[in-house]
């Protein structure tokens, strides 16, 4: 078994955390492969015993990657990874994560799981966006949380015209809509009121963003459709974010279509946990509530 490792290098735990690592499977006698991500850090002294190696490259070898940081880590690496879809084992930087559930009290205990094989991989439907503004350069992005469009720097409302293959929904007037996967439910469009769907689920919600309507409801759809967005009104700051990390400025000219994405990110579940129980600890359900 060859195990890969990237992570957050912008945070001080990242480096006590990847030592720890480095040292369990050192005594296991693993391969243990390192992004390079971190010699950007200049002034952090890269041990001679650790085996560094461009992301690309590593990807290319290893059967399991590590992610040490926050939830965002997690993300951004599985957009890295494009369609070379790896298991990904989050190692959560303090408390416990959505999609990560090792943490650094139960490093050991976890990294033993992997090297029994006893764990397993869930898949998570991820969302593909194409982009095509009035130059027709097509850009395609993808998201395992959310893709967000909303009014940008501007006060002003936004309409925006959704169509769900081909079949007039809405137009919603408000701040924006969030079209999000069963993964980003949680996230941003739980916020705004959408609901919690399971995560292994194959569908796609479309909650909009402060609505001035209140007859405006989050609608959850089946991953199989298309949906295409437009703005009926000249807009200027219109902008479109991916997991709330990248940031496309478009205009109210810009083509959107968003679809089920064909590959899927594998993200590694260990024994004792669970999706409820994360839920319950990240929710704060204590239980009946009087």
């Amino acid at each position: 078994m060859i195990i890969g490792c990237t992570g957050n290098y912008r945070k001080e735990e990242y480096y006590s955390i990847l030592q720890q690592v480095h040292k369990i499977l050192g005594n296991e006698k693993i391969e243990f492969l390192i992004s390079s991500d971190l010699e950007k850090n200049t002034d952090f002294n890269i041990p001679g015993d650790y085996k560094i190696m461009e992301f690309s490259e590593l990807i290319e070898k290893c059967d399991i990657l590590f992610a040490i940081g926050g939830d965002g880590t997690i993300l951004s690496t599985v957009r890295r990874l494009e369609n070379n879809m790896i298991p990904i084992m989050g190692i959560h930087i303090g408390g416990l994560g959505f999609l990560s559930e090792c943490t650094e009290n139960n490093l050991t205990e976890s990294i033993e799981s992997i090297l029994k094989n006893d764990y397993m991989v869930t898949q998570r439907m991820l969302l593909e966006v194409q982009l095509t503004p009035n130059n027709d350069k097509q850009k395609i992005l993808w998201a395992l949380n959310d893709i967000v469009v909303d009014h940008g720097p501007s006060a002003r409302l936004l309409k925006a015209e959704v169509h769900v293959s081909n079949h007039y929904l809405n137009t919603f007037e408000g701040d924006g809509v969030i079209i999000s996967t069963p993964t980003g439910s949680t996230a941003y469009s739980l916020s705004a009121g959408g609901p919690i769907i399971y995560p292994s689920m194959d569908s796609i919600t479309v909650t909009p963003i402060c609505p001035h309507s209140l007859s405006a409801r989050p609608i959850v759809l089946r991953s199989v459709e298309t949906i295409t967005m437009s703005f009926p009104e000249p807009y200027d700051g219109i902008s479109l974010a991916v997991d709330g990390q990248i940031k496309v400025r478009i205009d109210d000219q810009t083509q959107i279509q968003i679809t089920k994405a064909s590959h899927s990110a594998q993200i590694i579940s260990l024994p004792g946990n669970g999706y409820f129980k994360t839920l319950r600890t990240k929710m704060g359900w204590l239980g009946k509530v009087r």
